[in-house]
């Protein structure tokens, strides 16, 4: 069961702004270790909004800098905030003339992350000989600012009345690979034309184009095999997951007909050291 993310940041923050509260400079490093994993809950909760859009692969990234920059990278937009609003359109097609707000959503975007993250686990560490020689300890009066300014930005965050808004429009296919055939599916990000994707189960790449139309049009990337007949210069064009061994072949232009199969090679040549570093023994 996946949890609550929003709801653990909520307690995280809490226990980061009790440990201030409690004038125990010794404890701010609690505050800034519960603040770390407020950012990283907060981030962990947006990724679930694009969880049908990341490789499964993808999900053992913990760090929220890298999370989030795989946000960005599916949809530009999504570290940042965004208003929903509604109205009624007296022409179709266009803009309401007034609009009701359901309210502002702010998010604990990448350059916050960037700002702050790393900072806060630096004081989570012994300082090493280099660092105490050339600033001495910690200044624990700047962690302190710190913690209340990502305390600030949290409750910015958690307090939005909408949250993870995401919309955008998308393209989909039954996937072409005969052992595979799940749907595969992709952001079309606005004034881009061409575009690539990969089926998240069995990694078969894809190209996309949007057609005059503005029809996504989808072509499987393919695997080129020369005909292995004399003088024939045609180039099959095969799916990956159909270049298996024992697929027969039959050359439009040659009448040839072949079969795939596996292939062994001799690996002597590599066996053969550099004369140039062979030891001469004596006769």
């Amino acid at each position: 069961m996946t949890p609550s993310f929003r709801h653990l940041a909520r307690e995280s923050v809490d226990r980061a702004r009790a440990e201030l509260a409690s004038g125990d400079r010794a404890r701010l490093k609690f505050a800034a270790l519960e603040l770390r994993m407020a950012i990283e809950s907060v981030t962990y909760e947006r990724a679930q909004s694009y969880r049908d859009e990341i490789p499964q692969a993808e999900y053992r990234t913990w760090q929220p800098k890298k999370v989030m920059q795989l946000l960005v990278d599916i949809e530009p937009r999504a570290d940042k905030g965004g208003i929903i609003a509604y109205g009624i359109e007296e022409v179709p097609g266009v803009a309401a003339k007034e609009m009701t707000s359901l309210g502002a959503e702010q998010v604990f975007g990448l350059r916050a992350i960037k700002a702050h993250y790393d900072a806060l686990g630096s004081y989570l560490h012994m300082p090493t000989l280099k660092q105490l020689e050339d600033v001495g300890q910690p200044d624990l009066a700047k962690l302190h600012d710190r913690c209340l300014t990502i305390i600030g930005l949290l409750d910015g965050v958690l307090s939005s009345p909408v949250f993870n808004i995401n919309f955008g429009s998308f393209s989909s296919i039954e996937c072409m690979n005969p052992d595979c055939r799940k749907t595969v599916r992709r952001r079309i990000p606005t004034g881009q034309s061409a575009l690539s994707a990969a089926c998240l189960d069995c990694g078969m790449d894809y190209k996309l184009s949007v057609d005059a139309d503005g029809q996504c049009v989808w072509r499987p990337v393919l695997e080129e095999v020369p005909c292995p007949g004399p003088s024939c210069e045609v180039v099959f064009k095969i799916l990956p997951g159909e270049l298996k061994a024992g697929r027969r072949l039959v050359c439009h232009a040659c009448g040839g007909r072949f079969q795939i199969g596996l292939a062994l090679f001799s690996d002597e040549a590599s066996a053969v050291a550099d004369p140039a570093t062979q030891v001469q023994g004596t006769p």
